[in-house]
């Protein structure tokens, strides 16, 4: 094992022991990207000259940043557009042949034996720890966001540490790796701003000092008005607010009038999609 390694698996220890580094937090905290921004959207297909167009009327966009030349990123970015680039960190697509090919056995997380497989998305479950899917998902954040010029990453399905490992001996484990792979992205690309989807547990436990907001999907009225655990989270949410800076985004795919009141009442950042991400 190599020096670095031996550092990166002290590093997971220190984690799991429920401590969390203090100078990547300030680097978090002190710029807060997403401070100016009150729209957003998210869109995951290929781009049209006039999609790129009406992207700038946003304060910032999550795209599929495979899809993008540096110059469309360019484009987008001309009205002040934060251009965010999505990266799928606890699943590894099937039908990104590209990535998925790059991957060893080891990557994957097993249960029982077996790869962990999601049928609605044709994708499986990914083992955070492993430094080499680590230094796959870095390569592609190098190759994608930071070459082409993108203001930040957008790390999707960090939520699935928590539902998938609440309660087992291994969730501290795969919480401390994300915190390495978080640290690495700080070490590699300072300017870049990170953005987590869910993982509420995993973001006050462990991520909140690498990352500048957290996505709250499924933020629709019906579910999460009248929820005590949905309030126990936006209480929650708001406390990490007031002390780091971070910021909230929320999605919502029904009741769009209802649902945007709620989140603007808390002073979340929300999107309301009608119809889905692969549609403008």
């Amino acid at each position: 094992m190599g020096v670095f390694t031996k550092m990166k698996w002290s590093f997971l220890a220190v984690l799991a022991a429920g401590l969390v580094l203090s100078p990547l937090s300030t680097s978090a905290q002190s710029s807060h990207p997403l401070s100016n921004v009150q729209s957003y959207k998210i869109y995951y297909d290929s781009p049209t000259e006039a999609i790129l167009n009406k992207m700038q009327a946003y304060d910032a966009v999550m795209i599929e940043p495979v899809f993008y030349t540096k110059s469309q990123i360019e484009t987008i970015q001309q009205s002040g557009t934060l251009v965010y680039g999505y990266i799928n960190t606890m699943e590894a697509d099937n039908w990104n042949t590209a990535l998925i090919s790059q991957l060893e056995e080891s990557d994957f997380f097993h249960r029982d034996g077996e790869r962990v497989y999601y049928p609605e998305w044709d994708s499986y479950l990914t083992d955070i720890t492993s430094e080499h899917y680590q230094q796959v998902l870095l390569a592609e954040i190098e190759k994608q966001v930071a070459d082409k010029g993108l203001d930040g990453v957008f790390l999707d399905t960090v939520g699935n540490i928590d539902n998938e490992h609440c309660g087992s001996d291994v969730l501290d484990e795969q919480r401390a790796g994300m915190a390495v792979f978080l640290q690495e992205i700080r070490l590699q690309h300072p300017s870049l701003s990170l953005i987590q989807n869910w993982g509420f547990g995993t973001l006050s436990t462990t991520t909140y000092p690498y990352v500048d907001g957290i996505m709250w999907e499924n933020y629709n009225h019906s579910s999460v008005a009248k929820d005590q655990w949905s309030l126990d989270r936006m209480q929650d949410l708001k406390q990490l607010r007031r002390e780091t800076g971070l910021e909230i985004l929320t999605v919502s795919f029904s009741q769009k009038s209802k649902s945007q009141a709620l989140a603007e009442s808390h002073g979340f950042i929300h999107y309301h999609e009608s119809s889905h991400y692969n549609a403008w």
